[in-house]
């Protein structure tokens, strides 16, 4: 373990530890290149741990504000009154085709416009 620490700072205590860690694992000598190596491999499995913490924790967050914020929504509507409502859009049109039918002048006046005449 003296190998992997020697000259390294107290921050550097975990990276250190889990090269010796890989260097014990693969049964490679304390030599200085395999020290190096192992330091290096450290660092970047470190480093890709912490970006997938990152990406997880942000997805964590992002599923959090969708939840929050359909969670303040309104319910949608229901059947029913999609129904009413086609219905009251059904009368109201129905109603202004009857005026209309009733005006011979609007209804000259709106065939000219979309081009009936």
């Amino acid at each position: 373990m003296a190998a992997f620490r020697a000259g390294r700072s107290e921050a550097e205590r975990t990276a250190d530890l889990l090269a010796f860690a890989i260097a014990t694992e693969r049964g490679l000598a304390h030599t200085p290149d395999a020290v190096e190596r192992a330091r290096r491999e450290a660092d970047a499995a470190l480093g890709d741990y912490s970006l997938r913490h990152l990406h997880n924790t942000v997805e964590q967050i992002r599923q959090e504000a969708v939840v929050t914020h359909l969670g303040r929504l309104r319910p949608p509507p229901g059947f029913p009154r999609l129904v009413a409502a086609n219905l009251v859009a059904l009368a109201a049109a129905g109603a202004l085709a009857a005026w209309l039918y009733t005006r011979p002048d609007l209804r000259d006046a709106f065939a000219g416009l979309v081009g009936m005449n």
